[in-house]
């Protein structure tokens, strides 16, 4: 029988046939396969960003998740291609850490919604009293309340601001973009060349420019300073409106405002606030290793 079929499908009439079912069926399984990352997602990229030409360029509104291990030295490109290459840099990292608050927030949800139903697990409840302490409240919604984030518009202004266009040095030595100060001896951190009094000034020190954003959008959900602005963000997402409550971010106060304002309206940072990550393979270890 085998022999038979293959002197039919080598016979000189049905060697065209032949060659149409092959191709077929590759195309077939290049479908499935195709369909089959659609589903699962996306890995992430990981990149030691030697050079601004290591940046990889965004295109679209759909952003690749990649994670910067380092920042280049950006501080002798031309103020226009700096500028492109900083976005480009930080939106990845933006999204994944806004992304891992929201995650965070639905599984608090979640565990609130087990405890009203006399359901929750011993582990969830222990995981929820953990995040009272970390945010210092007692009200679950409280907790809640602080894990939403905020447009990326505000975010990539302060680090621009903070970072001096990733130019500053905490930012090129330590992935440091948001300026956060470190009062922990035990962790990773830089010190500063200016003290305060006689207090010396360290600054925290990160591995990923994704561990820098995600540390600062932590400070803004814990720190008291930022009650206001948190209460804001459940009811507008303009940027205009919510960075008058990011006053006591600097010691410029009022003045720091304005220079938000600039910086987002001058560099259309708007825009942004609507692009999105591309879908995340859900089993990918890199990402899950993030989530810890």
């Amino acid at each position: 029988m085998q022999s038979e079929l293959k002197k039919v499908l080598t016979s000189q009439k049905y060697i065209p046939l032949a060659g149409m079912i092959i191709a077929a069926l590759v195309l077939y399984f290049l479908n499935r396969s195709n369909n089959k990352k659609q589903i699962e997602g996306t890995n992430i990229i990981v990149c030691d960003c030697s050079s601004v030409d290591s940046i990889a360029e965004i295109t679209s509104e759909v952003v690749n998740p990649v994670l910067y291990s380092s920042i280049p030295d950006m501080r002798e490109i031309h103020y226009k291609e700096r500028t492109q290459k900083f976005i480009d840099l930080m939106l990845p990292s933006v999204l994944l850490a806004c992304q891992k608050m929201d995650l965070k927030r639905e599984r608090v949800l979640k565990i609130n919604a087990a405890i009203n139903n006399g359901v929750a697990s011993e582990r969830d409840s222990l995981y929820l009293d953990s995040l009272k302490v970390f945010y210092k409240t007692d009200d679950v919604n409280d907790v809640i309340k602080r894990l939403y984030p905020h447009p990326v518009s505000i975010i990539i202004a302060q680090a621009a601001i903070e970072s001096g266009w990733a130019t500053s040095r905490f930012c090129r030595e330590g992935n440091n973009i948001f300026g956060i100060w470190s009062y922990n001896s035990s962790e990773k951190r830089i010190k500063a060349g200016q003290s305060r009094g006689d207090n010396t000034v360290y600054l925290r020190k990160y591995d990923s420019v994704f561990e820098s954003v995600y540390d600062y959008l932590e400070t803004i959900a814990r720190a008291n300073a930022y009650k206001q602005f948190r209460e804001m963000r459940l009811y507008s997402d303009n940027p205009y409106r919510l960075i008058w409550y990011l006053n006591n971010y600097s010691e410029k106060r009022f003045a720091y405002v304005q220079n938000l304002r600039n910086m987002i309206e001058f560099n259309d940072l708007h825009i942004y606030d609507s692009y999105r990550l591309a879908k995340i393979n859900k089993n990918d270890t890199i990402w899950k290793k993030l989530l810890d």
